[in-house]
Formats: structure tokens, sequence, C-alpha cells
């Protein structure tokens, strides 16, 4: 079972599904860089006993705000957002998500929040009640869950900053930078940036219009900063100098 009115293809054989993954940058290890994989292998193989493979076409509802929460989800590939409809009916985006994050955020029982493949998303959807069980069985697990939450909390207040700049080029260049550490955690594709999200998707997550996204990448690529090779791909001519605009250097 799944959220009500949602359907998801069900995958059939488990061959080439990689075991559950999370990514997260640790709060213990002052030494760590970046983020590693949080899960040992044993609860990968405990999570996939308990999970079931499942596909979600792009611009399909992987959950939805206020309905009952039955499973989380953790990413194996494609890109997937969340957000919240405020009292006036505007759209407001809350996190974008990528392979090794988990979607399902919930609060008494419900979602809290709707979310949507932007791309085709494969996933394992995890039952609420035996992840409970695991976790209660397996304290190491618990916290390898709470540095997961630590850092979608990081990156949550780092899309509030971005979203609290003024310029809107800075908010360009911040979500420039950051897709790409995202995509070099899993990908390592060089200088190369593979947009997954459309205009409209970008725009509503920097909170600016459609247009405005257009002009900025425009302006960056004049000014040389990045170079657009195709619609949906750019080239990062120099990191440090978006980094700078962005206010991270």
């Amino acid at each position: 079972m799944t959220t009500p009115g949602i359907q998801v293809t069900r995958l059939g054989k488990f061959d080439n599904m990689p075991l559950p993954t999370i990514l997260a940058a640790s709060f213990l290890d002052a030494g760590g860089h970046g983020v590693a994989q949080v899960l040992t292998h044993r609860e990968r193989a405990a999570l996939v006993g308990m999970s079931r493979p499942v596909e979600f076409k792009r611009d399909q509802m992987i959950q939805t705000e206020g309905a009952r929460a039955e499973f989380i989800w953790n990413i194996v590939s494609g890109t997937a957002e969340t957000y919240c409809l405020l009292p006036d009916g505007t759209r407001r985006v809350m996190s974008i998500l990528f392979a090794a994050d988990l979607i399902g955020l919930s609060e008494g029982g419900h979602y809290v929040e709707t979310a949507r493949a932007l791309t085709e998303v494969r996933a394992w959807e995890i039952p609420l009640r035996a992840l409970d069980g695991l976790v209660r069985r397996d304290p190491r697990l618990d916290a390898a869950l709470l540095c997961k939450i630590s850092h979608e909390l990081r990156e949550s207040e780092r899309h509030l900053l971005t979203t609290a700049r003024q310029d809107a080029r800075a908010r360009v260049a911040a979500f420039l930078v950051w897709l790409k550490q995202k995509e070099a955690a899993t990908l390592h594709s060089g200088d190369l940036l593979e947009l997954p999200l459309r205009r409209e998707d970008i725009a509503d997550y920097l909170g600016l219009s459609v247009e405005s996204v257009s002009r900025c990448l425009g302006q960056l690529e004049r000014s040389g900063l990045i170079l657009r090779e195709q619609r949906r791909t750019l080239r990062l001519m120099d990191v440090p100098a978006l980094q700078k605009l962005a206010g991270m250097d």
C-alpha cells in the first residue's frame, strides 16, 4: 500500500538495484570532509529485506501533504522536490532531493509536505513500522538517521540563506555551486553540470521568476563564469568566482 491516489510502478526484480544508500556529512568526526555513506553493509541489507523497489515517472506525486505516513523512500536515482501550499495557494518549494536522500518527512503520522518526481525516480520504499522496529533493535542505525537528519537541517538552513539574498545572480550562482557539489558526491562529472530541474522548478526553489532565472544564467555566461553547452548542460568555467559571487568563499 502507498499514499492514497498515487500509483507507482513496482519493479519485479531486484536485479541491478543498488542497496539503500544514505549519504551525510558527519557531525561527530571533525576531520571528515564532504559526505559519506552512514549505513553499514548489514544495515543496508536489512533495509532491503523490509523494502520494495519502486519507480515514479516524471511529475508523478510520491506523497501528498496531510496523507497518512506509511513509508519513507530512499532515492536510488533521479531527482525529486518537496513543497507545501500556502493558504493563498502559493507553492513553496522546501527541498530538492537526489540519490541517497530520503523522502517522507512526517509529523503525528501524516506527511507534512508533498513530494513530486522531477525526473524518473527509482527508490526503495521502506515501511515506517518495520523501520521503527529495526531502529529499536539497532541503535547505530538510529545514530545514522540522526546524522542524516542533521545533514538535511543544514541543507535547509543553506536554502534559507540562499533565498534571503537580494541579488538574483547571487541566488543562481549559489544554486549552481550547491548543485555541482551534490552531483560530485555521486557522479564525479568534472566541470560539467547536468540540470535535472526545469527553469520553472529552479525559479520556485529560489523564489524567483522564470524570467529572472533565464536572465541571470545569461549574465553569468556573458561574464565567462558558465558556458551553456546544451539546454540542460552547463560547464562551470570559474567555480571560485561563482562562490565569491554567491558569498560562499
